[in-house]
Protein backbone atom coordinates (compact mmCIF):
# COMPACT_ATOMS: atom_id res chain seq x y z
CA UNK A 1 0.00 0.00 0.00
CA UNK A 2 2.67 2.41 0.93
CA UNK A 3 4.66 1.38 -2.10
CA UNK A 4 1.68 2.09 -4.33
CA UNK A 5 1.25 5.57 -2.85
CA UNK A 6 4.94 6.31 -3.35
CA UNK A 7 4.76 5.17 -6.92
CA UNK A 8 1.74 7.36 -7.62
CA UNK A 9 3.40 10.37 -6.01
CA UNK A 10 6.48 9.86 -8.16
CA UNK A 11 4.36 9.59 -11.30
CA UNK A 12 2.52 12.78 -10.37
CA UNK A 13 5.74 14.65 -9.91
CA UNK A 14 6.95 13.36 -13.22
CA UNK A 15 3.78 14.50 -14.95
CA UNK A 16 4.07 17.97 -13.43
CA UNK A 17 7.68 18.22 -14.54
CA UNK A 18 6.81 17.13 -18.07
CA UNK A 19 3.88 19.55 -18.17
CA UNK A 20 6.15 22.41 -17.08
CA UNK A 21 8.73 21.52 -19.68
CA UNK A 22 6.10 21.43 -22.41
CA UNK A 23 4.78 24.80 -21.27
CA UNK A 24 8.24 26.33 -21.36
CA UNK A 25 8.93 24.84 -24.77
CA UNK A 26 5.61 26.07 -26.15
CA UNK A 27 6.22 29.53 -24.75
CA UNK A 28 9.67 29.53 -26.24
CA UNK A 29 8.27 28.51 -29.58
CA UNK A 30 5.80 31.36 -29.46
CA UNK A 31 8.49 33.84 -28.57
CA UNK A 32 10.73 32.51 -31.27
CA UNK A 33 7.95 32.75 -33.87
CA UNK A 34 7.22 36.33 -32.94
CA UNK A 35 10.84 37.54 -32.98
CA UNK A 36 11.27 37.62 -36.81
CA UNK A 37 8.45 40.13 -37.12
CA UNK A 38 10.14 42.40 -34.60
CA UNK A 39 13.68 42.19 -35.99
CA UNK A 40 12.96 42.11 -39.79
CA UNK A 41 14.57 45.19 -41.43
CA UNK A 42 12.34 47.73 -43.16
CA UNK A 43 12.00 47.49 -46.93
CA UNK A 44 12.57 51.29 -47.26
CA UNK A 45 16.19 52.54 -47.10
CA UNK A 46 17.12 55.02 -44.37
CA UNK A 47 16.48 58.69 -45.22
CA UNK A 48 20.16 59.53 -45.03
CA UNK A 49 21.00 56.90 -47.65
CA UNK A 50 18.17 58.19 -49.90
CA UNK A 51 19.57 61.73 -49.71
CA UNK A 52 23.08 60.53 -50.60
CA UNK A 53 21.76 58.52 -53.55
CA UNK A 54 19.77 61.52 -54.81
CA UNK A 55 22.83 63.75 -54.59
CA UNK A 56 24.90 61.21 -56.49
CA UNK A 57 22.27 60.91 -59.24
CA UNK A 58 21.77 64.67 -59.65
CA UNK A 59 25.47 65.54 -59.87
CA UNK A 60 27.23 63.12 -62.22
CA UNK A 61 30.96 63.56 -62.66
CA UNK A 62 32.62 64.13 -66.02
CA UNK A 63 34.24 60.68 -65.79
CA UNK A 64 30.83 59.00 -65.28
CA UNK A 65 29.19 61.08 -68.01
CA UNK A 66 31.50 61.89 -70.93
CA UNK A 67 28.80 64.06 -72.52
CA UNK A 68 28.65 66.39 -69.54
CA UNK A 69 29.77 69.91 -70.43
CA UNK A 70 33.05 71.04 -68.91
CA UNK A 71 33.06 74.74 -67.92
CA UNK A 72 35.19 76.77 -70.32
CA UNK A 73 38.32 78.30 -68.78
CA UNK A 74 38.32 82.03 -68.22
CA UNK A 75 39.86 83.89 -71.20
CA UNK A 76 43.39 85.12 -70.71
CA UNK A 77 43.74 88.89 -70.46
CA UNK A 78 44.71 90.55 -73.73
CA UNK A 79 48.35 91.64 -73.86
CA UNK A 80 48.90 95.35 -73.57
CA UNK A 81 49.53 97.03 -76.91
CA UNK A 82 53.11 98.05 -77.46
CA UNK A 83 53.57 101.78 -77.17
CA UNK A 84 54.75 103.37 -80.42
CA UNK A 85 56.58 106.64 -80.05
CA UNK A 86 55.61 109.37 -82.54
CA UNK A 87 58.05 110.00 -85.36
CA UNK A 88 60.36 112.99 -85.06
CA UNK A 89 60.98 115.46 -87.89
CA UNK A 90 64.42 113.90 -88.42
CA UNK A 91 62.88 110.44 -88.77
CA UNK A 92 60.22 111.75 -91.17
CA UNK A 93 62.92 113.32 -93.33
CA UNK A 94 64.76 109.98 -93.48
CA UNK A 95 61.58 108.21 -94.63
CA UNK A 96 60.82 110.59 -97.50
CA UNK A 97 64.47 110.55 -98.63
CA UNK A 98 64.49 106.74 -98.68
CA UNK A 99 61.24 106.66 -100.67
CA UNK A 100 62.57 109.05 -103.31
CA UNK A 101 65.87 107.18 -103.64
CA UNK A 102 64.22 103.77 -104.07
CA UNK A 103 61.87 105.04 -106.78
CA UNK A 104 64.75 106.55 -108.74
CA UNK A 105 66.81 103.34 -108.53
CA UNK A 106 63.93 101.17 -109.77
CA UNK A 107 63.09 103.62 -112.58
CA UNK A 108 66.69 103.66 -113.86
CA UNK A 109 66.64 99.86 -113.98
CA UNK A 110 63.35 99.93 -115.90
CA UNK A 111 64.77 102.25 -118.54
CA UNK A 112 67.62 99.85 -119.27
CA UNK A 113 65.69 96.53 -119.13
CA UNK A 114 62.23 97.29 -120.54
CA UNK A 115 61.38 97.54 -124.22
CA UNK A 116 57.84 98.77 -123.63
CA UNK A 117 57.53 102.49 -124.53
CA UNK A 118 54.87 103.06 -121.87
CA UNK A 119 57.10 101.54 -119.19
CA UNK A 120 60.06 103.65 -120.29
CA UNK A 121 57.94 106.82 -120.26
CA UNK A 122 56.63 106.09 -116.78
CA UNK A 123 60.16 105.36 -115.52
CA UNK A 124 61.44 108.65 -116.95
CA UNK A 125 58.67 110.49 -115.07
CA UNK A 126 59.67 108.73 -111.84
CA UNK A 127 63.29 109.83 -112.22
CA UNK A 128 62.26 113.41 -112.91
CA UNK A 129 59.61 113.84 -110.19
CA UNK A 130 61.43 112.02 -107.40
CA UNK A 131 64.68 113.73 -108.36
CA UNK A 132 62.98 117.11 -107.95
CA UNK A 133 61.56 115.99 -104.59
CA UNK A 134 65.03 115.05 -103.37
CA UNK A 135 66.40 118.45 -104.38
CA UNK A 136 63.59 120.30 -102.57
CA UNK A 137 64.15 118.31 -99.41
CA UNK A 138 67.89 118.94 -99.59
CA UNK A 139 67.21 122.70 -99.62
CA UNK A 140 65.41 122.38 -96.28
CA UNK A 141 68.73 121.22 -94.77
CA UNK A 142 66.98 118.82 -92.43
CA UNK A 143 68.85 116.27 -90.36
CA UNK A 144 67.79 112.65 -90.75
CA UNK A 145 67.44 109.85 -88.22
CA UNK A 146 66.65 106.19 -88.75
CA UNK A 147 63.46 104.60 -87.43
CA UNK A 148 61.66 101.29 -87.72
CA UNK A 149 59.61 102.72 -90.59
CA UNK A 150 62.58 103.89 -92.66
CA UNK A 151 64.50 100.67 -91.99
CA UNK A 152 61.58 98.50 -93.11
CA UNK A 153 61.09 100.68 -96.17
CA UNK A 154 64.75 100.36 -97.15
CA UNK A 155 64.74 96.57 -96.69
CA UNK A 156 61.63 96.28 -98.86
CA UNK A 157 63.13 98.54 -101.53
CA UNK A 158 66.38 96.54 -101.69
CA UNK A 159 64.45 93.26 -101.94
CA UNK A 160 62.30 94.62 -104.76
CA UNK A 161 65.29 95.95 -106.69
CA UNK A 162 67.14 92.62 -106.45
CA UNK A 163 64.06 90.74 -107.65
CA UNK A 164 63.67 93.11 -110.63
CA UNK A 165 67.28 92.55 -111.63
CA UNK A 166 66.53 88.84 -112.04
CA UNK A 167 63.51 89.40 -114.35
CA UNK A 168 63.59 89.98 -118.09
CA UNK A 169 61.22 90.87 -120.93
CA UNK A 170 57.50 90.92 -120.21
CA UNK A 171 58.09 89.40 -116.79
CA UNK A 172 60.18 92.42 -115.84
CA UNK A 173 57.54 94.86 -117.10
CA UNK A 174 54.84 93.13 -115.07
CA UNK A 175 56.99 92.94 -111.93
CA UNK A 176 58.08 96.58 -112.22
CA UNK A 177 54.56 97.93 -112.59
CA UNK A 178 53.31 95.73 -109.76
CA UNK A 179 56.10 97.10 -107.55
CA UNK A 180 55.12 100.65 -108.48
CA UNK A 181 51.50 100.11 -107.49
CA UNK A 182 52.46 98.49 -104.19
CA UNK A 183 55.25 100.94 -103.39
CA UNK A 184 53.27 104.12 -104.04
CA UNK A 185 50.32 102.80 -102.04
CA UNK A 186 52.61 102.17 -99.06
CA UNK A 187 54.19 105.62 -99.35
CA UNK A 188 50.77 107.28 -99.56
CA UNK A 189 49.50 105.40 -96.51
CA UNK A 190 52.67 106.31 -94.60
CA UNK A 191 52.26 109.99 -95.40
CA UNK A 192 48.63 110.01 -94.30
CA UNK A 193 48.94 107.80 -91.21
CA UNK A 194 52.43 108.49 -89.81
CA UNK A 195 54.11 111.52 -91.35
CA UNK A 196 51.51 114.29 -91.50
CA UNK A 197 50.04 113.49 -88.04
CA UNK A 198 53.50 113.77 -86.40
CA UNK A 199 55.38 116.44 -88.34
CA UNK A 200 56.21 119.63 -86.41
CA UNK A 201 58.51 121.59 -88.69
CA UNK A 202 56.32 123.92 -90.82
CA UNK A 203 58.60 123.67 -93.85
CA UNK A 204 58.70 119.90 -93.68
CA UNK A 205 54.92 119.79 -93.35
CA UNK A 206 54.54 122.01 -96.42
CA UNK A 207 56.90 119.68 -98.28
CA UNK A 208 54.80 116.63 -97.36
CA UNK A 209 51.61 118.37 -98.47
CA UNK A 210 53.30 119.19 -101.79
CA UNK A 211 54.53 115.69 -102.61
CA UNK A 212 51.35 113.91 -101.50
CA UNK A 213 49.31 114.82 -104.64
CA UNK A 214 52.19 113.63 -106.83
CA UNK A 215 52.31 110.28 -105.02
CA UNK A 216 48.56 109.94 -105.58
CA UNK A 217 48.99 110.72 -109.29
CA UNK A 218 51.85 108.24 -109.63
CA UNK A 219 49.72 105.55 -108.00
CA UNK A 220 46.86 106.28 -110.39
CA UNK A 221 49.11 106.03 -113.45
CA UNK A 222 50.79 102.87 -112.18
CA UNK A 223 47.39 101.19 -111.75
CA UNK A 224 46.36 102.23 -115.28
CA UNK A 225 49.64 100.88 -116.66
CA UNK A 226 49.05 97.62 -114.81
CA UNK A 227 45.57 97.26 -116.32
CA UNK A 228 46.98 97.86 -119.82
CA UNK A 229 49.64 95.19 -119.33
CA UNK A 230 47.09 92.71 -118.02
CA UNK A 231 44.87 93.38 -121.01
CA UNK A 232 47.75 92.81 -123.43
CA UNK A 233 48.79 89.57 -121.75
CA UNK A 234 45.23 88.21 -121.77
CA UNK A 235 44.81 88.93 -125.49
CA UNK A 236 48.13 87.35 -126.51
CA UNK A 237 48.25 83.72 -127.70
CA UNK A 238 49.92 81.18 -125.43
CA UNK A 239 53.05 81.06 -127.59
CA UNK A 240 53.39 84.84 -127.35
CA UNK A 241 53.14 84.74 -123.54
CA UNK A 242 55.90 82.16 -123.32
CA UNK A 243 58.15 84.03 -125.77
CA UNK A 244 57.79 87.33 -123.87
Amino acid sequence: MNRSLSTMAACGSALLAVSGLLFVQCGGDQKTAESPAETMPSAEPPQAEQADAATTRSEPTTADNPLAEVPAPAPAPAPAAAKVDPLSDEQIAAITDAANSSEIAQAKLAQTKSKDPAIKKFAAMMISHHGEAKQKQAKLKLKTAESGVSTAMQVDADSTLNALKADTGKDFDQAYVTAQVSGHQKVLDTINDKLLPNVKNPELKAYLEEIKPRVEEHLKQAKQLQENLDSKRSSMPSSGKQAG
